[in-house]
């Protein structure tokens, strides 16, 4: 499958180490601080597609956020209205989960076929074993359910360590999806595609209507007439009761 991972991996004591001991408490802070708008809009247009593409309304759709980490998106999701539990290792985000109301379990707590959407962000280049956990999300997803696993690229970074280049050479962009005890498992496309498929899953080609009207349902012609009009009935010529203020 053209898979590329390290042979020395850290042990559930190590790992437990890792991410609760050496990330310290004030990423937190330091997280919220430097999250900008462009990356909260990401965020919104991957919830929006995921409400457009089963097209039900947000409450009635159960998601697992899987390696929640501080939880950006799953209170977008909770912000959307979708219902949302989520499973994290590091306790200290696990409680921080539960101040914001996700529902946080473990995953071997994870009810058959519950999900309609489960976001994976960041997570199974960490895993010491992957397709067991592929496995039991796999098997918590509904029979109409989406998955999203989105891991670093490291098809440039292993193409140059296969030509002979050292790994100290390498520019910091390119050391990310492998670095040692972190990054684990090194994927491309390709091999994350094998990957689902040994799971008997494969990737969905949404249309680029539904890509692209997820940014701002602009697409929809009720929509653009609305978002048009809106703010010219509101402040160019004001007639409503929605208005901003600020010290006269």
């Amino acid at each position: 499958c053209s898979l590329v991972f390290q042979q020395q991996v850290p042990d559930d004591a190590l790992l437990g180490e890792i991410y609760n001991d050496w990330v310290p408490g004030t990423e937190l802070e330091r997280e919220h601080r430097n999250y900008s708008l462009d990356e909260y809009r990401y965020l919104a247009e991957q919830v929006q597609f995921i409400i457009q593409y089963f097209g039900l309304p947000p409450g009635e759709i159960d998601a697992l956020d899987f390696g929640f980490g501080w939880a950006h998106w799953s209170k977008m999701a909770m912000g959307f209205g979708c219902n949302v539990w989520g499973v994290e290792l590091s306790e200290e985000r696990a409680r921080h989960g539960r101040s914001v109301g996700l529902r946080v379990v473990g995953l071997a707590d994870l009810p058959p076929r519950r999900f309609r959407f489960i976001n994976t962000e960041q997570v199974f280049e960490h895993l010491t074993e992957p397709r067991e956990v592929l496995e039991k999300l796999r098997d918590a997803l509904s029979g109409d359910g989406v998955i999203k696993i989105s891991v670093p690229d490291a098809a440039a970074a292993l193409k140059k360590i296969s030509q002979g280049k050292d790994f100290g050479a390498l520019s910091p962009g390119d050391q990310m999806p492998i670095a040692p005890l972190e990054h684990i498992n090194a994927f491309s496309h390709a091999s994350l595609v094998a990957f689902a498929k040994e799971l008997g899953l494969k990737p969905l080609r949404p249309s680029l209507y539904r890509l692209y009207n997820s940014a701002s349902g602009l697409l929809q012609p009720r929509n653009l007439a609305r978002e048009i009009a809106r703010p010219v009935y509101r402040h160019i010529f004001p007639r409503s009761t929605f208005v901003y203020f600020v010290r006269g």
